[in-house]
């Protein structure tokens, strides 16, 4: 990969000594998740993990320029794939293991001493955000109120499926913009491998995209409707999304990226408040 590799910039090239540094001076660990799975020809199947990791990249800046410290933990590929977990490609990870690890990652961070941990995962997988709400809330019953989801996909409204209003103590609360609605997108439902995450990948990982098979893809006719027997996963899903991807995967407009560096921005004032 270039120089923006999947551990530049995180702890994993820290050391020990710096590390215990960061932690003396309160910095925020910022802990990006994700998972391993099928995100079409054209995406590389760790696109969930490397836009988590790019948030976390954008918001440390933006923070910094607030005046606010932050560290970003190396990435937790093993997040749950209910949907495409059947795919070529995709990791099938046991919930019970997913919250185990994700557990024994925040609290080797908080027993390093961070006070503040917060999760960014960008994976809208009901099961797996069901793990991390249940890992939070029970950081939360054992003291550890520094343990927060600083973001959860807002065009998936994920924190209204999962039952959550965003007043929790869990929760980093942020508010859609209208700077996230100031982009050019094909009109065409979507919610996997789609335009979004094809322009974010192709802006920070292009070594990763198949270009090739890009240029030949078709956008996917499917519904809101779809939408509710596609997430059954299994035969549902190869039926429906047989290439692995739901949605328009060509942008038509070229700073789409755009979408998650404004995300950023938002995600740095919240916790710099």
């Amino acid at each position: 990969m270039t120089n923006e590799n999947l551990m530049s910039g995180t702890m994993a090239e820290m050391t020990a000594t710096a590390v215990a540094a960061a932690a003396r001076r309160k910095a925020a660990v910022l802990l990006p998740v994700g998972v391993m799975e099928a995100h079409g020809p054209h995406l590389p199947i760790g696109t969930d993990a490397f836009i988590a990791l790019q948030l976390c990249r954008a918001t440390q800046k933006y923070a910094a320029a607030g005046g606010t410290e932050t560290v970003i933990a190396p990435p937790y590929y093993w997040g749950i794939n209910g949907v495409l977990g059947e795919f070529v490609g995709s990791f099938r990870i046991r919930a019970e293991t997913a919250a185990a690890l994700l557990t024994d990652v925040i609290d080797s961070l908080v027993a390093n001493g961070f006070p503040e941990v917060l999760v960014v995962s960008h994976h809208g997988d009901r099961a797996h955000n069901d793990m991390i709400l249940d890992v939070l809330q029970k950081a939360h019953q054992r003291g550890q109120a520094g343990a927060r989801w600083l973001y959860a996909p807002t065009r998936w409204n994920m924190i209204k499926r999962l039952g959550q209003t965003g007043e929790e103590p869990i929760w980093v609360r942020w508010d859609h913009t209208a700077a996230l609605d100031d982009f050019k997108v094909t009109g065409v439902f979507g919610v996997h491998a789609d335009e979004y995450e094809t322009a974010a990948i192709v802006r920070h990982y292009p070594e990763t995209v198949d270009f090739e098979a890009l240029r030949g893809l078709e956008p996917t006719k499917l519904t809101v409707d779809d939408l509710v027997d596609w997430r059954l996963g299994g035969e549902a899903a190869r039926r429906l999304t047989p290439n692995g991807y739901f949605g328009a995967p060509n942008p038509i407009d070229p700073d789409l990226w755009r979408f998650y560096d404004e995300t950023a921005k938002i995600m740095a004032a919240a916790i710099t408040r």
